[in-house]
Parts: structure tokens; C-alpha cells; sequence
């Protein structure tokens, strides 16, 4: 088995900075951000004022709100990452694709134009079940109640507090009553979205040094290293695909 590789892009280049971007963001505006409203809360809760009550429920609700807020980003800056390296390889690869091809296509589409221009799908990175729970969270959130909201009642239940029982009666109510307005984002499910945005611009700048025809040794020895350690390694049947020296 080879090593996968695909046509080397500027694109591959300038994605280069787009994990710690997304962790940078994380770490430095989500996270205090949310600390703050939590801290807040605490505070209220410690008043003996009669008003503090009313105002702890209140910033409890903005609380809620900014991390479906947040949520929404992540995606946001996640699609507009992916889109501007499909646009940067189309450009390079098939200026036909250019477009509203790239510029307008939905999940579903920019996954075909991947594969199209990549020569590998979306799904097979280890990061895809994450990203595609994102892009789901990213429409609930966007759009509020509909089909991506009642998918991730199924895939996601930990995003709702579970909802007890009303007074005679023992039967929980439907899933359908978790609307998006009551959807719970914790900080831990935020940054399991970070992670997989910044692993799979490490799975893509790995391949894009496996893509490099002409290796200076230090590479060589990082890659050999790399492979060694990588819980996933791309691979083809056959002869190594065709790069390009970078």
C-alpha cells in the first residue's frame, strides 16, 4: 500500500494556518467569554438581594444563547475555511468549477466537489462524523426547528437537559419537544468541534507532504516519524498518486 497523495495547491498552503485559527478562537474569545457569564451566575447566586434571583435566571438564558451563538461561529468559520480551499484548488485544478460550482453548494456539494478536486472523499477523515454533526448544529442554529434539529435529537441527545416527567404522569415527553431554544451547547461539545476542525487540516497538510515529489531529508525524517505515530494513514493500492514539487 502507497501513501495517498493528491495534486499539491497554493490552497494547501494557506490552509496551513486554519487549525490554530480555530483554536485561537476557542481559547481566546469563546472560552473567557463564557467564563464571565458563568461567573456571574455564581454571583447572583451567592446575592441575598430578592432581585438577584430574576436577574441569575436572565443571564442563565443569555448564557444559553451565546453558546448556540458560538456554536453557529465555529461552523460558520469552519464552512468558509473549507469553501475558500475548494475555491483555491478549483482555481489551480478546474477553473470550471469556479463559481457558483464552489461559491453556493451545500454540504452535500461541497463534499462531491472535494472528492472531485481531492481525489479522496470527506467521509474517509477521521474527522467527518464530527464535522457533519457541526454542519447539522450550524442549521439548527441558524434556522431553528426543522430536520437538521430533530437529527440531532437522535445523534446529540446530551445537547438537551433531560426533561422530567409532568405531575401524573410517567411518560417523558416526545423527542420532538427539544426545540433549539432549549438546546444546551456545553463548552466540552465546542471544543470536540475545534478538535476535529483543526485534525483535519492536520490530515490535509500530512498528505500535502506526502503529495511532495522532491522530499528534502528533514521531511523524509518527519514524515517516517509521522507515520509512526498518525492513528490514520491514507493509503492507495496502487502506485503512488502523482504530486508536485512545492
Amino acid at each position: 500500500m502507497a501513501p495517498f497523495r493528491w495534486q499539491n495547491c497554493y490552497a494547501d498552503v494557506a490552509a496551513s494556518q486554519h487549525d490554530k485559527t480555530i483554536k485561537s478562537y476557542l481559547d481566546e474569545v469563546i472560552v473567557p467569554a463564557l467564563s464571565s457569564l458563568d461567573r456571574r451566575i455564581e454571583e447572583l447566586g451567592r446575592s441575598e438581594e430578592p432581585w438577584a434571583v430574576f436577574e441569575q435566571s436572565d443571564v442563565k438564558d443569555v448564557l444559553r444563547e451565546t453558546k448556540i451563538a458560538f456554536a453557529l461561529a465555529v461552523q460558520s468559520i469552519w464552512e468558509r475555511q473549507l469553501r475558500s480551499y475548494l475555491m483555491g484548488c478549483a482555481r489551480e485544478l478546474h477553473p470550471e468549477l469556479l463559481g457558483r460550482k464552489v461559491e453556493r453548494a451545500d454540504w452535500t456539494g461541497l463534499r462531491k466537489l472535494f472528492e472531485q478536486l481531492r481525489g479522496i472523499e470527506l467521509d474517509a477523515f477521521p474527522s467527518f462524523r464530527a464535522l457533519d454533526t457541526l454542519q447539522l448544529l450550524g442549521n439548527a442554529c441558524r434556522h431553528g426547528d426543522g430536520a437538521s434539529a430533530e437529527e440531532l435529537t437522535r445523534r446529540c441527545p446530551d445537547l438537551w437537559r433531560p426533561i422530567p416527567p409532568m405531575p401524573f404522569d410517567d411518560a417523558p415527553l416526545e423527542v420532538n419537544f427539544r426545540t433549539v431554544s432549549m438546546m444546551e451547547v456545553s463548552v466540552e461539545r465546542l471544543r470536540g468541534f475545534v478538535e476535529a476542525i483543526g485534525e483535519f487540516w492536520q490530515d490535509a497538510e500530512y498528505i500535502y507532504n506526502e503529495s511532495i515529489d522532491s522530499k528534502h531529508p528533514s521531511l523524509v525524517a518527519t514524515l517516517a516519524r509521522e507515520r509512526s505515530m498518525r492513528k490514520w494513514l491514507p493509503q492507495v493500492a496502487g502506485p503512488d498518486a502523482g504530486g508536485r514539487d512545492e
